[in-house]
Formats: C-alpha cells, sequence, structure tokens
C-alpha cells in the first residue's frame, strides 16, 4: 500500500486516541494526559522500531500512529504556559516528567524486544 495512504490513515488514528487521552485533568497543573501520551507513545513506538517490522507496518503505526499520537508540540505550548503564569514548579516537574517519562519508555521497548522479541 502507498506510504502515504498509510502514514494519513494511521496519524488519524492517532490524533484521535490523542485527544481523548489528552483529556485527563491536570494533577497540581501538571497536564499528566500529554505526558501519559508522550511516554506510552514512546514505548510503542521503540516497540515497532526496535523490532525492526516490516515496511508498511512501521509507516502505520510508528510514522502514522504514533506520529499523530504524540504531543510535543502540545507539551511545549503547555510548559510555555506554565512559564507565563510564572508556574516554576509545575514547569520543571512537567518538563521532567515528559523527558524522563519518554526516555524511559523508549529504554522499556528496547528491553522488551532485546529480551523477548526479535530485532535490535
Amino acid at each position: 500500500m502507498d506510504h502515504l495512504i498509510l502514514v494519513g490513515l494511521g496519524g488519524a488514528a492517532g490524533s484521535l486516541c490523542r485527544f481523548e487521552i489528552s483529556r485527563i485533568a491536570p494533577v497540581r497543573g501538571i497536564p499528566l494526559g500529554t505526558a501519559t501520551v508522550n511516554i506510552l507513545g514512546s514505548f510503542l513506538f521503540s516497540l515497532v522500531a526496535f523490532s525492526r517490522s516490516p515496511g508498511d507496518f512501521y509507516y502505520l503505526l510508528d510514522v502514522g500512529v504514533l506520529g499523530g499520537f504524540t504531543t510535543f508540540s502540545t507539551f511545549s505550548f503547555e510548559t510555555f504556559r506554565m512559564f507565563e503564569e510564572q508556574n516554576y514548579l509545575a514547569m520543571t516537574a512537567n518538563i521532567l516528567i515528559n523527558l524522563m517519562g519518554s526516555l524511559g519508555g523508549v529504554f522499556a521497548g528496547y528491553m522488551v524486544i532485546s529480551t523477548f522479541g526479535a530485532g535490535v
């Protein structure tokens, strides 16, 4: 199937999933929906990438679904708003949760694939 169609279909599905998860209420000013999407997206992305999935599956899931699912632009905007509101504690926590959680998600995906699956 044409990669453009796969990416477009996957992106639409990923965006709808992101919209639903991002509605999780913030906790102490930290938008946990965005963090959840970024961490889960990093983990799932790495599972597909490290497993060396076939081309069409990679384009549909990693580039399409998970590309539409993760929300770095939303994270950046929300973090900037915290800066504008001088909510520096929430801003710092938000940065650390998203960055460390997303890197942890990639590491966890790598470990799952290297331990139980093919690839890497």
